[in-house]
Parts: C-alpha cells; sequence; structure tokens
C-alpha cells in the first residue's frame, strides 16, 4: 500500500514545441533480410563499426554515456529539435517548470540521487502525503471522514491482493473492484466523493490512466525504494545536460526505418541514412506502439504482443500562474473531492508549485480520459473547466490566472502518451519481452523494458545501462 500513497513519475513536454513535426512512418512485416545491409546502398559515410543510439533520453543518453566511457565509437539520433525525451523544463512563465518528469521518487538507494550529488544540481523535498482535499469553499474534509475514507481505501487494497492470488485469467479491472466496495462498505455522500478521490489520486494519477483500463495482473508488481520524494527548482533538464556532456548527438534526426542483419544495422531518418554494428532503440512505448518506426525485418511476434499488452498513461498538466497567491501555503497539493464525476475520470490533483519557486503557481495535474478530454479543448476552455474547482475551494472571486500552459502528451508524436503502465493484461513478463535484445544487433532500452521500475526515470536509466553493460560483455 506505501507504493501508492501519491503518485509515480509524472511527465510531459509541451506539445506546441512539436506541432510541426515530421509524421512517422508505419512499420511492417517481414522475415531477416538476405541482403547484407552491408551491399545496400548508403547516404552516410559514418563508421559501420559504429553504435547507434536512437533517441536522447535519460535512457539513450545513460547507454551512450556508459559505451563511450569504454572506449566505443557512438552516435545518438534524436528527432525532437532538443535532448532529454520526456524530462523537459520550460521556462516560458519566468521560472522552471518540469512539464515532463518532475520528481526522484523515493531518494535512498535511488542512482538519480546519487548523480544529483555528483553533478551539485539542488532538490527540495516534494511531501507526497501533505495534501488537503476541499468539500467545499474553505472547508476540507473531516478527520472522520477521512478515517472512513482510508479505511475504505484499505479495503479496496487487499481485495485487489485476494485477486490477485485467486483469479486465474485476472480479467477484473480496478473500476470493478471500486463499485464492490462501493456497494460493500455502503458508501455515500461525501465519503463516496472522498474515496473516488482516493483512488484517483492514487492510481490513477500514478497510473496515467482511469480506473476502467487499468486490471488486477500487473498491478503493485513493480518496486520502489525508500526514503522522501524531491523535485528540481531549476529544473531536471540541469541532469540531462550534464550526462549528455561530450557525447556526439544529433537532434532533428527523426528515426523512419531500422534495416538490421547479421552484418549490422541500417538507421534510415528524415535527413539522412546511417550505418553501424549494433543499435539501441530507446524511443518510447507510445512510439512503438503506434508503429511510427519500420523495423525491417518486423519485430518478433513476442515484442509486438509485449507492445500491446503494456499500456501508455496520458497524464498531462495545466500550470496556472496568477498575480497573486489565494491558496494556503502549507500543503503541497490540494484537491476538490466534490467535482463533476459524470465526466469519466474528472479528478485534478493541484502541485503547489509556489513551495518551490515563491511565484504563484499552480499546477493542475490531469489523468485518464478527461485528460485526454481536456487536451482536446481550447486553452481558455479547458482553463476554465478547472478553475471551477479552485472556485469551489477558494470562492468566485479569486483572480484568473495571467498565464497558462497545458501539455498535450498523449497527443506527441514523439511519445504518444506519458509514461508506460501494466494496462489491463501488462505484467512483469510483458516489460522483460520488450527488453531482450535481437540476436547481437538491435538493444532496447526505456522505461518500458523496466518493469520493476516501470513509468520513472531511474527505470529508463538503469536499462541504458543495462543495454550498455550487455553491448560491452559481447565484446569480453
Amino acid at each position: 500500500m506505501d507504493k501508492y500513497n501519491r503518485r509515480k513519475f509524472l511527465l510531459q513536454a509541451r506539445n506546441l514545441t512539436y506541432a510541426g513535426a515530421t509524421s512517422w512512418l508505419c512499420g511492417c512485416g517481414g522475415a531477416f533480410s538476405k541482403a547484407s545491409i552491408a551491399n545496400q546502398s548508403l547516404n552516410s559515410s559514418e563508421d559501420k563499426q559504429q553504435i547507434i543510439v536512437i533517441g536522447a533520453g535519460i535512457a539513450g543518453i545513460t547507454a551512450a554515456k556508459k559505451l563511450h566511457a569504454l572506449g566505443y565509437q557512438v552516435i545518438v539520433l534524436e528527432g525532437r529539435d532538443r535532448i532529454g525525451g520526456r524530462i523537459w523544463t520550460d521556462n516560458s512563465l519566468g521560472t522552471p517548470l518540469d512539464l515532463g518528469a518532475a520528481w526522484i521518487q523515493k531518494v535512498n538507494g535511488n542512482p538519480i540521487s546519487a548523480l544529483v550529488k555528483q553533478f551539485g544540481i539542488k532538490t527540495v523535498t516534494s511531501d507526497y502525503d501533505s495534501q488537503w482535499n476541499y468539500q467545499g469553499v474553505n472547508q476540507q474534509l473531516g478527520e472522520s471522514e477521512e478515517r472512513l475514507v482510508n479505511r475504505a481505501f484499505q479495503v479496496f487494497m487487499d481485495r485487489v491482493t485476494k485477486l490477485q492470488n485467486e483469479t486465474s485469467s485476472r480479467q477484473i479491472t480496478l473500476a470493478d473492484i471500486e463499485k464492490e466496495i462501493i456497494q460493500s462498505e455502503n458508501l455515500s455522500g461525501v465519503v463516496l466523493n472522498g474515496f473516488r478521490a482516493r483512488l484517483s489520486s492514487t492510481i490513477e494519477s500514478e497510473m496515467g490512466d482511469g480506473l476502467a483500463h487499468l486490471g488486477i495482473k500487473g498491478f503493485n508488481e513493480d518496486s520502489e525504494f525508500t526514503g522522501g520524494n524531491v523535485v528540481f527548482p531549476k529544473g531536471y533538464t540541469q541532469l540531462v545536460q550534464a550526462l549528455s556532456k561530450d557525447l556526439d548527438i544529433r537532434t532533428k534526426h527523426l528515426v523512419q526505418k531500422i534495416t538490421y542483419d547479421d552484418n549490422g544495422v541500417q538507421v534510415t531518418t528524415d535527413r539522412e541514412t546511417f550505418k553501424g554494428i549494433q543499435a539501441i532503440v530507446t524511443v518510447p512505448l507510445g512510439v512503438l506502439k503506434h508503429g511510427s518506426i519500420q523495423f525491417v525485418p518486423a519485430l518478433p511476434e513476442s515484442k509486438l504482443l509485449a507492445i500491446d499488452q503494456l499500456g501508455m498513461g496520458a497524464l498531462n498538466k495545466l500550470v496556472l500562474k496568477f498575480p497573486k497567491q489565494f491558496w494556503p501555503s502549507e500543503p503541497h497539493y490540494m484537491a476538490y473531492i466534490n467535482g463533476d464525476r459524470n465526466i469519466a475520470d474528472r479528478y485534478i490533483d493541484f502541485w503547489n508549485w509556489q513551495k518551490y519557486v515563491q511565484q504563484p503557481i499552480l499546477v493542475a495535474l490531469v489523468s485518464g480520459d478527461f485528460s485526454r478530454s481536456l487536451s482536446q479543448m481550447p486553452e481558455s476552455e479547458a482553463k476554465q473547466n478547472i478553475m471551477t474547482d479552485l472556485q469551489a475551494m477558494f470562492g468566485k472571486d479569486i483572480p484568473s490566472p495571467t498565464a497558462t500552459l497545458l501539455t498535450k502528451w498523449h497527443t506527441d508524436p514523439f511519445t504518444y502518451g506519458s509514461y508506460s503502465t501494466f494496462s489491463l493484461n501488462g505484467g512483469l513478463q510483458d516489460c522483460d519481452r520488450l527488453a531482450e535484445p535481437i540476436g547481437d544487433r538491435l538493444f532496447f532500452a526505456g522505461e518500458a523494458t523496466y518493469g520493476k521500475y516501470l513509468g520513472s526515470v531511474h527505470g529508463a536509466y538503469l536499462s541504458g545501462e543495462r543495454e550498455a553493460n550487455r553491448i560491452a560483455k559481447l565484446d569480453q
């Protein structure tokens, strides 16, 4: 239960930056090509003994960094006009704001903590348990009601655990269990709303999707470290910049096709073609699901099944900058539990960013189908939708924001989602299948390939190290 005291890893990069990105090509099938790559005409004079890393997110940069340190010739290809992938710090509102990855979760033993210390990057505590739940204007949920909500949530978690141990097919969604607990605990009124809000805050926001899309098969299978959680007042991008020093990274190189055989690999981008001895694919799961890169020959059926079984969340942020602060300074998070539940997955967590940068900024966190629908609205309409909850918490006279930023994670062609989840049928074994190399030529990294720490920066980092070590062992 401890792992679900708040959410995991919130990620996003502003979609407006990439609205004009070139479309990705679709995949196609086939067996190993009989024609040697070495005999095909190439548009690049790159060293065919080099290792090509596809994607300059934390996984790709980590793999390239380690291989480079071991003396390998490495080139990194990145489709965006920047590095970092789902780590993206925006400064357009006058202060650093992480629209992508935001936390180091559980700092004790976390490899990201060691890197931050190594590079001297400042972090501050973000307390997931510091949440104030409102049921009316300046009226928080009472202690007795909170106890009933906590009890119902514990019953929910116990029921999930029992079903995981008993059900062979496990074709049960978390929404099914929610309905069961509401009935068995006879929940109603503000306690019912509080229970639903708790599920949204601790599970839907963490997984990036609604309970109806999440099954019990892989739920709670992943792991975590211990200790508190921290954020970066100056932005997570500091870490990416430090790690990428001295690497050969080619931005604005949109990978369209990867051809591989016993002689090596050939990677075709929208600008030129590169050849090498091996390639590490670190693109997000959403890109693989979308068929954005053509693999020749096609990926094995086991890998395609894993891609299909795993889910891709849709967690977004609406950043709100106000002329002055009107909310209490103490909580790290706030929510209105009596919001419009007629809209699927509608729940809003307000992250009190003022605590970290001393500016009047709130970050609204939304997930699932509500997140997807919100990002389809004009930004002014999305802002008003979110503001109704703030007005219900603090009154109609609160000021309007002077500036906003709305992320559109699931429509970003470089990600097609926020981060990986186990979805309805997915589990740890799917992450393992996704991570399996294809011969000694094609390797796979990224948070979706590291089931133990699925959907996290540290999972992505460790996956990059794993693949670099795997390649190095081939030469021993």
